[in-house]
């Protein structure tokens, strides 16, 4: 059977799921689920997306998370487990992939379904074997959408709102749980939603597919602000790494072979733009005129080889932090 062509659009509800390899344990502790939902957090906020509640379960997780208007899914999703992945075979002395190849998405009807898949996400410790009980598993969002506190990358307003806010009357929806009528529902292997919402999805899909049309022009306008503010934010990285190292930022940018203080500040200056924008390899590639992708990755291992490097790489990076 072919796979459907994973949907990315901005400003759009989904939910992501992903198994690990073979059955494979992929949060073990406190501590693993920590380390997750601190690359989840980094990685929203460069992305640009909205979380709105996760559960993580020993072999796999399930996310609710919203674009805005940077979609980039699949580049989000591919950051967040590759980073995840190299910490875990680091701390438990393994290698190879944790997750298998492909994670699944789903594109929700928000209005309908939220309120249900935030149900159906919580409540997956009731399905474990042994069940757990969801109020008490520490591994889902659950607890702070009852006891509050919750992390600034969590939004629990949009369902809270259903209940006018009162934390105590979600948990009693939770225990409640759903009738047939308000299930989420999969069709087409891609859509959580009825009849109506798929139809509406795929006319939007048809026409961002023609180059002419009103929504295909509208996303290219988006596309074009996104692009020069990332660009902006690239000028400044590269201005203060050209200050750190009283270099002059053209023959950072400029120089394929550079040497000593240039070549240094321009290392820490690919480090920091892969970290701090969601640029793939590739663009980052044609904003430093490098021949081949691959090319990054070297820079990448300079730096964590490197003491002077690393201390450098933090001491600018605090310039332009990430959001907690």
């Amino acid at each position: 059977m072919v796979r459907p062509k994973r949907i990315d659009l901005p400003f759009a509800l989904y939910h992501v799921f992903s198994r690990t390899n073979s059955g494979d344990t992929a949060f073990t502790d406190q501590r693993d689920r920590d380390r997750f939902l601190e690359y989840l957090a980094k990685y929203t906020d460069i992305f640009s997306f909205r979380i709105h509640a996760w559960c993580l379960i020993p072999n796999h997780f399930h996310l609710i998370l919203e674009s805005t208007n940077r979609p980039a899914l699949s580049e989000f999703m591919r950051r967040l487990l590759t980073a995840y992945t190299v910490y875990f075979n680091r701390r438990h002395g393994r290698h190879g992939h944790l997750f298998q190849g492909r994670f699944k998405s789903f594109l929700v009807d928000k209005s309908d379904y939220l309120l249900a898949l935030s149900w159906y996400v919580h409540n997956n410790p009731a399905r474990m074997s042994p069940p757990l009980d969801p109020e008490k598993y520490e591994g889902s969002s659950l607890r702070y959408y009852i006891h509050g506190d919750e992390p600034p990358y969590l939004n629990t307003r949009e369902v809270l709102v259903w209940f006018e806010g009162d934390r105590q009357r979600y948990a009693q929806f939770m225990r409640k749980g759903l009738d047939e009528d308000t299930k989420p529902r999969i069709l087409q292997q891609r859509y959580i939603g009825g009849e109506a919402f798929v139809r509406r999805m795929n006319e939007r899909l048809g026409l961002l597919g023609q180059s002419d049309s009103r929504a295909s022009k509208g996303r290219a306008r988006r596309e074009q602000a996104t692009i020069e503010k990332e660009r902006d934010q690239a000028e400044k990285i590269l201005k203060t790494v050209g200050e750190y190292f009283k270099c002059d930022p053209k023959r950072i940018l400029q120089g394929y072979y550079c040497r000593g203080d240039e070549g240094r500040a321009r290392t820490v200056l690919i480090g920091l733009l892969r970290d701090r924008l969601p640029w793939t390899n590739s663009q980052i590639a044609r904003y430093l005129g490098l021949r081949q992708n691959g090319g990054i990755y070297y820079h990448l291992d300079q730096i964590k080889k490197s003491r002077d490097l690393t201390r450098a790489f933090e001491a600018i990076g605090k310039e332009f932090p990430h959001k907690d």
